[in-house]
C-alpha cells in the first residue's frame, strides 16, 4: 500500500473521531470537531499530492479518496442538520445527489471498469465545503444568512461537480462503446 492510500485510510478513521467530538458537550467540541475536520482535509490536499507528483495513483486510491471524502462530508452534515446548524432539506439534496453519483459510477465501473478521476471543479466544491464548516463551527454566532450563503455556495459547486462528472462519465462510456464497436469491425473485416 503506499502512501496517498494510507493517509486515505487514515482520513476513514477520522470520521468517528470528528463525529464524537461534534457531537460531545464539552466546551470545546466544536473547535475540536473542527481542528480534526480541516486536519482531515489537509491530509486529503496531501494525498492527492504525493499521488500525482510521484505518480502513486492507483484504482484502490481512486476508490478510497473519495470515499473518505465523501465520509467525512455526510458526517458533517448530518452533525450540522442535528444541531439545526443546515436545514435537512439540504441535507437530503446531498444525499440524493451522492446516491446518484455512487450508483452512476458504480455502473460505470461495471460497465468499462474505471471511473472519472476527481477533477478541479470537485476538489473547489470540497474546499469550498470545508471552509463553511470550518466558519460555521468555529463562529457560533455566525448569522443564518451568513451559513445560508457558504453552505449554498458550497452545494451549487458541488452541483457543479456533479455534472461535470456525469459529462465525463457518459464520455468514457462512449469512448469504451466506439472502441469496442471498432474493434468489431476490425474482427468482421478480418474475415
Amino acid at each position: 500500500m503506499n502512501l496517498p492510500n494510507a493517509l486515505s485510510l487514515f482520513r476513514l478513521t477520522l470520521v468517528p473521531a470528528f463525529i464524537a467530538a461534534f457531537l460531545s458537550s464539552h466546551p470545546y467540541a466544536y473547535p475540536i470537531a473542527t481542528a480534526i475536520f480541516i486536519f482531515a482535509g489537509l491530509t486529503d490536499m496531501l494525498d492527492g499530492y504525493i499521488a500525482r507528483k510521484y505518480n502513486q495513483i492507483t484504482m484502490l486510491g481512486r476508490f478510497l479518496d473519495p470515499l473518505a471524502d465523501k465520509l467525512m462530508v455526510f458526517s458533517a452534515l448530518v452533525c450540522l442538520t442535528v444541531r439545526e446548524l443546515m436545514p435537512l432539506w439540504l441535507t437530503a439534496l446531498f444525499f440524493v445527489k451522492e446516491a446518484v453519483q455512487g450508483i452512476g459510477g458504480l455502473v460505470l465501473f461495471r460497465k468499462i471498469r474505471d471511473v472519472p478521476p476527481s477533477n478541479i471543479v470537485g476538489k473547489a466544491a470540497t474546499v469550498t465545503f470545508y471552509a463553511a464548516i470550518a466558519f460555521i463551527t468555529l463562529i457560533p454566532g455566525l448569522s443564518s444568512i451568513a451559513r445560508g450563503f457558504l453552505l449554498g455556495l458550497s452545494f451549487m459547486l458541488m452541483l457543479l461537480a456533479f455534472v461535470t462528472y456525469l459529462l465525463r462519465a457518459l464520455r468514457l462510456s462512449l469512448e469504451q462503446r466506439n472502441a469496442t464497436a471498432r474493434a468489431s469491425d476490425h474482427k468482421e473485416n478480418e474475415i
